[in-house]
């Protein structure tokens, strides 16, 4: 073959060695060692199913604690700040004494005139 002519698609086939194909295989080998790498780095953090359970029953009574300590609260009289004179009543009992002062006021500024 003289250095003028094409290369034919059969001698380019021959002219692939043996070190570019063990290249390729290398480097697909390299490419699915990462991927596997990534998804077990991904799944060693995680905790287990039991470790999970525990948590949630702990979540489960945290919020329960909270929820019955919010309702004390809102349903019973007390001190808030007992050098200050600041009590908090029931919320049922602060929603009656606020709303006749609240429908004094919104009639006295509607623009509807009342008869």
């Amino acid at each position: 073959m003289t250095p003028n002519q094409p290369i034919s698609i059969a001698s380019r086939r021959e002219a692939i060695s043996l070190s570019q194909i063990l290249a390729g295989i290398t480097v697909m080998f390299l490419l699915l060692a990462g991927v596997a790498g990534a998804l077990w780095l991904n799944n060693s953090g995680s905790a287990t199913e039991r470790e999970d359970a525990e948590r949630a029953v702990t979540r489960l009574k945290n919020l329960a604690e909270l929820q019955a300590t919010d309702t004390q609260i809102l349903t019973s009289y007390g001190w808030n700040d007992k050098a200050k004179g600041v009590v908090h009543i029931p919320i049922s009992t602060a929603m009656k004494l606020v709303l006749p002062e609240l429908n004094a006021r919104s009639s006295k500024n509607s623009p509807v005139q009342q008869q």
